[in-house]
């Protein structure tokens, strides 16, 4: 029987601290504060990546003999580099820094309604963190059974203290896009329009957010969009942000560090696994965008959508003041 989870009460009190927009509305606040973020997040990243340029004599010398194109390729490579691919990765703390700022200033809305609930906190994480790892795998697992890919064995080049910080860097870019999609956005829609509105609408601006992504296809927007609707319905089942933010870390974390595979057009260099795709089968393996845009991530997927719909264990919901009270005293 099918089972369309709802928004637990504490975060429907969001509808209370303040009456939902329009839909149109909803989407333009949402732009504004992705715009805002995400161009903090670049100003990061820009004062980072002057500041290791400055520090690379290689650079500094084609520009003081004014050859500027070989200028800009080293400064393209040095924007492919581990050191500035960590940095973006890190430099997502200001969106969840920024979006938790915007929900609680100008919303007015407990950090309990955007899924920061701190009972069973850890539990829930690490169950996310497992259902990311099975779901990836099992793409994984189609991929070689269909031939389209190949994994040689570990790594020569892996280095256990990248391998490390690219850990915690996914965590925080999983974290920070469910903070502002799912956290922020899904609830905010929530306040107005029925569920399945809200985790709809929200999973469609989930993927238009990677439609200028490297490698893009028709299909890997598709799969997207199926993803945003896998992690809306987790994040509903379990009541908190910090299981699928945890799902989405590790399946980024997993699909480009574990395996060396493009983490949605972005390659990586630091893996520990060796492994190589077959460009004939790119409708499986996804081509030059990675997994995400092969038909092996659209079939784990649809089984997600479809165990999430049909799973029968239900939250035990208390009621809103007493739900309240407990949230507050924790």
């Amino acid at each position: 029987m099918l089972h369309l989870p709802t928004f637990p009460p504490h975060m429907k009190q969001a509808a209370d601290k303040q009456k939902g927009q329009n839909w149109f509305i909803e989407l333009l606040i949402f732009f504004l504060v992705y715009l805002v973020s995400s161009t903090a997040m670049t100003f990061i990243l820009v004062v980072g990546a002057v500041i290791t340029a400055l520090g690379d004599s290689s650079i500094l010398q084609q520009f003081a003999i004014g050859d500027i194109q070989q200028a800009e390729t080293l400064m393209n490579t040095l924007m492919e580099s581990d050191p500035i691919m960590l940095l973006m990765l890190y430099a997502n703390a200001a969106i969840i820094f920024l979006t938790i700022l915007f929900c609680i200033t100008i919303q007015k809305r407990t950090a309990a309604s955007m899924g920061f609930v701190r009972r069973k906190a850890g539990l829930h994480y690490l169950a996310g963190a497992g259902a990311g790892l099975l779901l990836f795998s099992a793409s994984v697992l189609i991929n070689i059974l269909t031939g389209s890919m190949t994994v040689s064995g570990i790594s020569p080049d892996f280095s256990p203290a990248l391998f490390l910080l690219f850990l915690v860097g996914f965590g925080i870019q999983g974290m920070a896009e469910e903070v502002l999609c799912r956290g922020y956005f899904m609830v905010s829609v929530g306040r107005r329009y029925p569920v399945a509105v809200a985790v709809f609408l929200n999973s469609i601006v989930f993927s238009l957010l990677h439609i200028m992504n490297p490698g893009i296809s028709f299909l890997a927007v598709v799969n997207i969009l199926l993803v945003g609707i896998v992690l809306s319905l987790y994040f509903l089942r379990t009541g908190n942000i910090w299981g699928v933010g945890a799902l989405h870390s590790v399946w980024n974390f997993v699909q480009g560090n574990v395996f060396g595979m493009e983490v949605s057009g972005m390659g990586l260099s630091c893996s520990l696994l060796t492994s190589s795709t077959d460009p004939a089968r790119s409708f499986w393996n996804g081509g030059a965008f990675g997994p995400e845009g092969g038909f092996s991530v659209t079939i784990v997927m649809v089984i997600a959508i479809l165990l999430l719909l049909f799973w029968k264990k239900q939250r035990k919901e208390e009621p809103v003041t007493q739900n309240l009270q407990h949230m507050e005293a924790r």
